[in-house]
């Protein structure tokens, strides 16, 4: 009964450590795709400024002119700009 036991117990663990590697895993890829987005709309922003002499007033401008998607469902993106001859401050955090 006890090599049932341990067996059982050794196989929770690797189980355990298991789940806990694709939840490290899940999350280092969500902070990436982050980490992407927000240098691609920095990007797409710098871009604008460079044809149009001014950065866009929204994250809309850039998402229906520049190509930019965003999934709103898995980030939150914030977009501040200050003025249009100064880059925005933006941030995209996931959810």
């Amino acid at each position: 009964m006890k090599r049932y036991m341990l067996s059982i117990a050794v196989f929770l663990c690797t189980v355990a450590v298991f789940l806990y590697s694709i939840n490290a895993v899940s999350k280092r890829s969500e902070a990436e795709g982050a980490e992407a987005l927000q240098q691609a709309i920095q990007r797409a922003s710098v871009q604008c400024y460079a044809i149009e002499g001014r950065y866009p007033a929204s994250v809309e401008y850039l998402t229906e002119n520049y190509g930019i998607q965003i999934d709103r469902d898995k980030y939150a993106v914030f977009y501040e700009g200050f003025a249009s001859n100064i880059m925005p401050d933006i941030t995209v955090h996931p959810l």
